[in-house]
């Protein structure tokens, strides 16, 4: 599960191990935050049994990010223990929930680490939840995306974009989203459009970049708290674990 801080990363986690659990699936989760406090799910797998963030910023003297910071990297060096585990569940499936300070886990090499660890034997792939909070302008729509293939590049890693928190979406905010998913020459209009934007011309760009990575496309609109889609996204998985070739 990728995506900004309260983009839905835990609920979605849940939702879709609830869901995964009903339809029988031997799968686990794993939680890879050592700052939260509370979580939608019992994980399986928790790294604050091995490093907290409370653990670091005590004994360090530092800030939150900071503390976070060393968190991960504490992590990375005794993430052999975390793979033991792992073997002993020797799962067929595991659900694995980021943390949400997302550019810390993605922009250091501590994330990038952790990610080819688990990779080695087993095929991954990440749902990157795009909070609809953040795409309500089309220059935020394009900056979130951008952000998203970012992170793809940084982790290495095939991933599917989805609108998540569904239930707080209107039927025209999500017809909008749909428009400009499906339709780039829609999208460069409303970035025209955009009143006080003096980058329109930088987002049309960045927009066409994007187009050309082949990032654009119908993205699912998910709730965790209402489960609409979640079997649309257990279904995007499951075609992504069902094909052979998934380099980026």
């Amino acid at each position: 599960m990728v995506g900004p801080a309260g983009s839905g990363k835990s609920h979605m986690t849940a939702a879709l191990y609830e869901y995964m659990n009903l339809t029988e699936f031997d799968v686990i989760t794993m939680n890879l935050d050592p700052g939260v406090v509370r979580l939608p799910y019992a994980p399986d797998i928790d790294i604050r049994k091995f490093v907290t963030l409370d653990e670091m910023v005590d004994h360090y003297e530092l800030g939150p990010n900071g503390g976070l910071i060393a968190a991960m990297d504490k992590a990375t060096l005794e993430f052999e223990l975390i793979l033991n585990e792992l073997e002993e569940y020797s799962p067929d499936y595991m659900l694995v929930d980021l943390p949400g300070q997302m550019e810390i886990f993605a922009f250091r090499n501590s994330g990038p680490l952790m990610i080819s660890e688990l990779s080695r034997g087993n095929k991954v792939g990440g749902l990157f939840l795009m909070d609809p909070t953040l795409t309500q302008k089309a220059s935020s729509f394009v900056s979130m995306l951008l952000f998203g293939l970012s992170i793809t590049y940084r982790l290495d890693t095939a991933m599917n974009y989805m609108i998540s928190k569904g239930d707080l979406l209107s039927t025209e905010q999500k017809a909008k989203i749909q428009d400009w998913s499906t339709d780039p020459e829609f999208l460069m209009q409303e970035l025209y459009l955009e009143k006080g934007s003096l980058n329109a011309e930088l987002s049309r760009r960045t927009a066409e970049m994007i187009y050309d990575q082949g990032v654009f496309g119908e993205f699912p609109i998910i709730s965790a708290h209402t489960n609409e889609n979640v079997d649309v996204a257990m279904g995007t998985l499951e075609r992504f674990w069902a094909t052979e070739d998934v380099s980026l």
